[in-house]
């Protein structure tokens, strides 16, 4: 369960993106490991040119974003969604809008491992 310090850290993050604004967030969980690690920082910007393949950051509920991978991208009644898939994971994410996407990851720096 979040609490109020992380949903302000979200809506921080959030609204930085929204604003045009790089932000770094840090690796959490296993599901996109290798990729992304416990700790890694990764720069998010603003989700401009979401293609398969890339890693994008994406609203899963009201407070929780996650970084995965597009693994799909089509249309629906009109409206466009993305399906996404964490690199660990066997089974990918439900279909989302696209305006669910907050932000794609545009660089990974590797925590220092002993």
């Amino acid at each position: 369960m979040a609490t109020n310090r992380d949903h302000l850290a979200m809506e921080m993050v959030l609204d930085a993106l929204e604003q045009g604004q790089a932000v770094v967030m840090y690796g959490t969980g296993t599901s996109m490991q290798p990729t992304i690690n416990e700790g890694d920082a990764i720069t998010v910007v603003p989700p401009v040119d979401i293609k398969v393949g890339d890693i994008v950051v994406i609203l899963l509920s009201l407070d929780s974003l996650v970084a995965h991978r597009v693994i799909d991208i089509g249309t629906r009644q009109g409206r466009v969604y993305v399906r996404t898939k964490g690199d660990n994971k066997d089974k990918p994410d439900p279909c989302r809008a696209v305006e669910f996407v907050k932000g794609k990851v545009v660089s990974i720096e590797k925590l220092p491992r002993p």
